[in-house]
C-alpha cells in the first residue's frame, strides 16, 4: 500500500508541474562535466575509434506507473504521426528501476529525488554533445543515425534534487543487436564519478 501511495503522489506532482525547474542551467553545466568524465573512461574511450556518436542526446521519460500494480494508462485508439527522429524514441524508464538501486546497502536515490525526476520530464528536453567531447569523437546527426550502424547514443542525465547524483543511459547500436549501460554517478569534491553501472540488452 505504501508503494501505491508514493506513486500516486508522484503522478499528481508530475501532472501539476508544467514549468521547468529553476536549476536547469546548472544541470546543463553538470552534464558537460559528466560527459567529459565519461570520455576518459571505458564507456566512451573504448569505443571512440570504432563507433560514431549521435550528436544529440536522448531525453529519458520517467514513467511513474508502479511495477506492482495494474497500469492506469488508457488504451490509445488513435495512433498519432511520429514527431522527430525515430532514434530519439523508446526512451522510457520506470522510476522504480532507478529508485530500487542500492550502493553499499543504502538507496542511491531518495524520495525527494524521485519527485525531482518527475519534474524533469518537462524540462531539459534537448541537448547536444559539447564541443570538448564532440571534437574528440566521430559524430553523426540523429537522421544519419537512423540509417547507420555502429553508433552510440547517450541520454540526457536525470539529476537528484541537489544535483550531486545522476542517472543516465548509454545505448550501443552495433550491426547485430542493441545493448546498453545504465550508469549511476555521484559528484564528490567537484568531480563526477561512476559509482555503479548495469548492462542490459535490447530496449530497457
Amino acid at each position: 500500500m505504501k508503494k501505491i501511495t508514493i506513486f500516486l503522489i508522484l503522478i499528481i506532482t508530475g501532472c501539476n508541474k508544467n514549468d521547468c525547474s529553476s536549476n536547469e542551467k546548472i544541470r546543463k553545466i553538470e552534464t558537460d562535466k559528466i560527459l567529459e568524465t565519461l570520455l576518459q573512461q571505458k564507456y566512451i574511450e573504448n569505443y571512440k575509434d570504432s563507433y560514431t556518436f549521435c550528436i544529440s542526446l536522448r531525453k529519458l521519460k520517467i514513467n511513474t506507473e508502479s511495477l506492482y500494480t495494474d497500469s492506469t494508462k488508457k488504451i490509445k485508439t488513435v495512433k498519432l504521426p511520429r514527431i522527430g527522429p525515430k532514434i530519439l524514441e523508446n526512451a522510457e524508464i520506470n522510476i522504480e528501476n532507478i529508485l530500487e538501486v542500492n550502493l553499499n546497502r543504502e538507496k542511491f536515490f531518495n524520495f525527494n529525488d524521485s519527485i525531482s525526476f518527475v519534474e524533469q520530464n518537462n524540462c531539459f528536453l534537448e541537448y547536444t554533445l559539447p564541443e570538448k567531447v564532440s571534437r574528440k569523437v566521430k559524430t553523426i546527426s540523429v537522421f544519419q543515425a537512423e540509417k547507420d550502424e555502429n553508433f552510440i547514443i547517450l541520454s540526457i542525465p536525470v539529476f537528484s534534487e541537489d544535483n550531486k547524483k545522476a542517472y543516465m543511459k548509454i545505448d550501443y547500436y552495433p550491426k547485430r543487436y542493441q545493448y546498453g549501460t545504465s550508469i549511476y554517478l555521484a559528484k564528490t569534491d567537484s568531480v563526477w564519478k561512476v559509482k555503479l553501472s548495469k548492462n542490459y540488452y535490447g530496449t530497457y
